[in-house]
């Protein structure tokens, strides 16, 4: 039984023994004015019954009306903040759980694992692994980025802009997959001839490291207005000859 429950039976108790003691007097003093046994006794019970009647309606008036307000009066002196502050802190759980005394209890309680230990400082290997990868990646940007250039500045004056912009983004397509799937071909000026789209090819092909056949595929399918004439197999192999009058000639520059 804890502390609380102590203090409610002692208050109890002593409003109990008042209600009786009153109840007690009022009997006596009904037997005073010559009133029998059972009148009396009526108002002995009478008197507590209405005493403890009187309690419970004092007490639920002071706990629901008057107890807010006067802790809300003496809240507005740091005294009492601090002290119902330090009380709230200080304060016990009013019961405990009871475990059963056949419940075996470990002796040793692992603690749980700290930040150092979970978190693993990456090895060599990973700090190696990943600083190749981000040199790759910032390397095959680089190329492309030069190969677009390249691309823009070749093919301005032959083409015009939203066909432009559609070549590059065939060239960006071009420089991770061997072949692309679906291609809408674009016109050209004719002032360019197959062999000046064959060297085109050849460069950004050889910038990207791909093999010719994939090269000759991927111009066939862009310029296939220009090259509708010339197959595949003849643009494989033609693709790398100089001619002394092109437009666009061979650049080993983009590798």
């Amino acid at each position: 039984m804890n502390q609380k429950s102590i203090e409610h039976i002692a208050l109890y108790s002593l409003v109990l023994v008042g209600t009786l003691v009153v109840g007690v007097l009022a009997r006596q003093f009904v037997l005073s004015k010559g009133v029998d046994d059972f009148s009396s006794s009526v108002a002995f019970f009478a008197t507590v019954i209405v005493l403890m009647a009187v309690y419970a309606s004092l007490q639920t008036t002071f706990n629901q009306f008057l107890l807010p307000r006067i802790e809300a009066f003496l809240l507005r002196f740091p005294a009492f903040q601090k002290m119902k502050n330090h009380n709230d802190t200080v304060s016990v759980p009013e019961a405990s759980t009871i475990k059963d005394s056949n419940q075996a209890t470990p002796d040793v309680i692992e603690s749980a694992p700290t930040t150092e230990e979970t978190i693993s400082e990456p090895s060599e290997y990973e700090v190696m692994r990943t600083n190749a990868i981000a040199k790759k990646n910032r390397a095959t940007q680089t190329r492309l980025e030069k190969v677009l250039s390249y691309t823009k500045q070749t093919m301005v004056a032959y083409m015009s802009e939203e066909d432009l912009n559609r070549l590059c983004t065939y060239v960006a397509e071009y420089s991770t997959e061997d072949t692309l799937q679906k291609i809408s071909p674009i016109k050209v000026d004719s002032q360019l001839k197959s062999i000046d789209i064959m060297h085109f090819g050849w460069n950004i092909g050889k910038a990207f490291g791909r093999k010719r056949i994939h090269t000759a595929t991927f111009i066939k399918n862009v310029f296939a207005h220009t090259l509708c004439d010339v197959e595949i197999s003849t643009i494989e192999r033609k693709m790398s000859h100089t001619e002394s009058k092109t437009k666009i000639h061979l650049n080993n520059q983009l590798v």
